[in-house]
């Protein structure tokens, strides 16, 4: 996964299911994180970050992590939908976006719970397909080609 700025801190996470917190001023070199967070994650791509809050790609379903200003690290949630997002989620319109590539859907997801808001079906995405707002639309590049939702 991508590293994601969070304050004072780097956050990064990937195919081991392991979270690293890291000083942006001091790496540390291997070892050194502040905080090491067990948390099952497999990820892919990239993160979306709100504040102290990293919205993770994870291949079992989205999930979001909390940065405290020590640097310790918290699941905040797991998304109440079970689908691969190993597409880099977005946030805008007041929610988090997943794309899950095998079902064919965008979800929008609760920022603070991880519930789904709303779900539509934009057909089969391919891998890592991640979502792009702008203005009131979102848009999905999938195999057929490129769909437009409204209200994002």
């Amino acid at each position: 996964m991508t590293p994601a700025l969070v304050g004072q801190f780097i956050y990064a996470d990937g195919k081991a299911g392991v979270g690293y917190v890291l000083s942006r001023s001091n790496l540390g070199g291997i070892g050194g994180q502040i905080y090491q967070l067990n948390n099952g994650c497999d990820a892919f791509g990239g993160s979306a970050v709100a504040g102290n809050t990293v919205y993770l790609p994870c291949t079992t379903g989205p999930r979001a992590v909390t940065i405290a200003a020590d640097g310790t690290a918290r699941e905040l949630w797991r998304a109440s939908i079970s689908v691969p997002a190993e597409g880099s989620p977005v946030i805008g319109g007041g929610a988090v976006w997943v794309v899950d590539y095998n079902g064919g859907v965008l979800y929008a997801l609760d920022p603070s719970t991880g519930a789904a808001l709303a779900q539509v079906g934009v057909g089969h995405a391919p891998n890592f397909a991640s979502p792009t707002l702008s203005g009131n639309r979102a848009y999905v590049g999938t195999s057929a080609g490129v769909t437009a939702v409204n209200g994002a």
